[in-house]
């Protein structure tokens, strides 16, 4: 599970301390549709952390819909760096991402402008965008109609992510219900070519399996077209509208490319004869008689493979990248196309014109740069098809959407501007460190401005992403830039088990092999105190969902190491979680972690078995609503923690879910974790307010 930054691609997993959420708007109204009633707070006694000793919560900065200005209406200058902002101004900091382009020039783009995710559109670069939705819960995922006479929505219910659609018409702003229940979860959905029919996957028979349905948009009528088993997800609708093209998810290194045919009402699996592999992003070439997939099936790292539907064992390799191909695009007439790779976790665009049979032609010009995440290139006007958006980030620039125009790029939004300059935030440094077993582990280093100068030891905390097959990718984080605006360091190890170096790699922790990834982290913070970064009365480490897993059996097994320490959703007993996690989970989930017909195994590696090692002082919270991890983790841990008087502070958030999504629950957490860690590294005087 990312705990600061994407999507995980493959579980549709939203990002859990969301820290990239940012200004808000009103207090929620009403729901678009009756939902879920948020769970009451847990029972067992809450910490006072967040009441009697928190510093006093600084006046929450006012929004209108106009661009920030100063006396006079001139813009704002950005504050100088040597002042200190308190945490409140890190967290309202605003991003944008997933564009999508329309024909006339325009992009839509996601935003946490307001109290949650909703979406946004520019006409011209720089302006003031327009909101376009307006869910009290946000929006989780949309897409643009292929007409561009309406928008779809996904959207959910208090972090219950029992997804389901919303219909925009453009022309007259109606919105309507589409697809989905509180019963059911929609996992993907997708246009017909003609914008008159949308077809999506749901558990709604038994779940668990998310079988293939239609929806004709006129009548309303919804159709099953296929059974199917496990977890699927659409990729694409064939140019024809004739074919669709699924993504079956067994484990990151085990999936399949589907496609379904409307017209025979067949079924085939394109990816059956490659053996053991991974197989995903299905996108038909313009003739529909191919398709794209990107495959590990004949090397550790993925590439982009070109199947002929006719004969699939005829597949052709069509990249040879250093790094691991993750993700690809086409424009509208699918004559030219976007493949990103992932290179040490930096994305890396490449660009090629194809013919109508799917094969490379030539290549054209993109944006070079190798110090930032580049993601969602988008099309736009199909008479200049060589215009596109996408989105940028750094660890010192917040997600933005840029065009690529002429063989330039043109900044279209500027989240961070008039705010806090750039040139104040710390880049991040990679590196590596050996492991125990002498397994090189790639980290993001980051260090405060005035280290380099002092040569002392900082304050230091230890990021564990979540996943456990995910990646930290070197994007901006708000509350690591706010670490280093007060005088910490960051180390964010992309230990074994990661995604984004291989199937190799990210095989190393399954199963058995689990705790070789905690004696990872162990051996970063022994890397940082043997090489002078920090102290272990002054490191702490943090992190989410597997993440938090990771958190409590570091400091179980290296209580030597950590002076404090956070987990969030975080895992406790793999036997319980296993048992309550949503159903249509639990065997995705099984594949890594070891059946629950191994009980014993699964209670050996369990940080409640070792409770009694806990020496570190610890803060943890949890949704109510979590469907990935269910809360009782949580309450079970702190209930026993607290029977045995080892000393543990905690927050549910009975609105949120595997993470937060709303402004002011990111930010109390944000301030709460922020003034914890400084109060046990005792650095609570240095000048500012958390």
């Amino acid at each position: 599970m990312l705990f600061f930054n994407n999507k995980h691609k493959y579980l549709t997993i939203v990002s859990i301390f969301a820290l990239s959420l940012g200004i808000a708007q009103a207090e929620e109204g009403p729901r678009h549709r009756s939902g879920l009633k948020p769970k009451e707070k847990s029972p067992l006694k809450e910490s006072l952390l967040d009441q009697a000793n928190l510093p006093k919560e600084p006046a929450r900065a006012s929004v209108s819909n106009k661009k920030k200005t100063g006396a006079g209406g001139k813009a704002e200058l950005p504050i100088p760096c040597e002042a200190q902002h308190s945490v409140e101004t890190y967290v309202q900091m605003t991003s944008t991402y997933e564009p999508q382009a329309d024909s006339m020039g325009g992009v839509y783009f996601l935003s946490d402008l307001r109290e949650t995710p909703q979406v946004f559109y520019l006409a011209q670069p720089n302006e003031w965008p327009n909101q376009i939705s307006f869910f009290s819960e946000g929006v989780v995922s949309y897409q643009l109609g292929p007409k561009e006479n309406h928008l779809l929505f996904s959207t959910q219910n208090g972090g219950n992510e029992q997804y389901e659609i919303y219909l925009l018409k453009l022309k007259t702003r109606q919105l309507e219900h589409l697809i989905g229940s509180a019963t059911e979860r929609v996992e993907s959905y997708f246009w017909g070519p003609n914008e008159d029919w949308v077809v999506f996957t749901s558990n709604r028979r038994n779940g668990v399996d998310f079988d293939l349905y239609r929806t004709d948009l006129v009548s309303r009528k919804e159709t099953l077209l296929t059974e199917l088993q496990g977890l699927n997800q659409i990729t694409d609708v064939s140019p024809d509208g004739q074919l669709i093209a699924i993504h079956q998810y067994r484990s990151i290194t085990d999936s399949d490319v589907l496609v379904f045919d409307q017209t025979k009402g067949k079924l085939n699996n394109l990816t059956l004869g490659l053996g053991k592999s991974s197989n995903r992003s299905g996108l038909f070439s313009a003739n529909s008689k191919s398709v794209y997939i990107i495959s590990d099936f004949k090397s550790d790292r993925a590439q982009l493979i070109l199947l002929p539907l006719a004969d699939p064992g005829q597949a052709q390799v069509l990249t040879h990248e250093k790094g691991e191909v993750e993700a690809v695009k086409c424009d509208k007439n699918r004559k030219h196309l976007i493949y990103i790779t992932n290179l040490d976790g930096y994305g890396v665009f490449s660009g090629t014109d194809i013919l109508s049979n799917g094969f490379f032609d030539k290549p054209f010009l993109v944006p070079q740069d190798k110090n930032a995440v580049l993601s969602s290139p988008t099309f736009s006007k199909p008479n200049q098809e060589l215009e596109f958006f996408f989105a940028r980030s750094s660890p010192v620039n917040p997600s933005a959407i840029w065009q690529w125009k002429s063989g330039r790029k043109i900044a279209w939004t500027q989240p961070n501007k008039g705010l806090i300059d750039s040139k104040c935030f710390s880049d991040s440094q990679l590196i590596k460190y050996p492991s125990f077993d002498g397994l090189e582990i790639p980290a993001f280093l980051f260090l405060p401005k005035a280290f380099n100068a002092e040569k002392r030891p900082v304050p230091f905390v230890i990021y564990s992403h979540g996943g456990p097959e995910a990646q930290y990718r070197p994007s901006f984080s708000k509350i690591f830039q706010y670490f280093l605006q007060r005088g910490f360091g960051v180390l964010a190890p992309n230990i074994r088990g990661s995604s984004g170096y291989g199937k190799t790699y990210v095989g190393l922790d399954d199963y058995k092999k689990r705790m070789d990834s905690i004696k990872d982290v162990l051996e970063g913070a022994k890397w940082l105190v043997k090489n002078g970064y920090t102290l272990p009365n002054k490191l702490g480490i943090f992190g989410g969902s597997y993440g938090g897993f990771v958190v409590l059996r570091s400091i179980q097994e290296g209580s030597d190491l950590f002076a404090a320490a956070s987990e969030s959703v975080g895992i406790t007993d793999f036997v319980t979680f296993l048992k309550n996690t949503k159903p249509y989970r639990r065997a995705l989930r099984e594949v890594e972690y070891g059946p629950l017909s191994d009980e014993d195994f699964l209670k050996s590696v369990s940080p409640m078995t070792y409770l009694n090692k806990i020496k570190t002082p610890l803060l943890i919270f949890h949704g109510a609503n979590d469907p990935r991890v269910p809360v009782k983790e949580t309450e079970q841990l702190v209930q026993t923690l607290q029977e045995k008087k080892i000393p543990v502070d905690f927050k549910i958030f009975a609105d949120e879910g595997h993470g937060n999504t709303k402004l002011r629950n990111i930010l109390e957490q944000a301030r709460m974790m922020v003034y914890f860690f400084e109060k046990h590294f005792g650095e609570t005087n240095k000048k500012g307010s958390p």
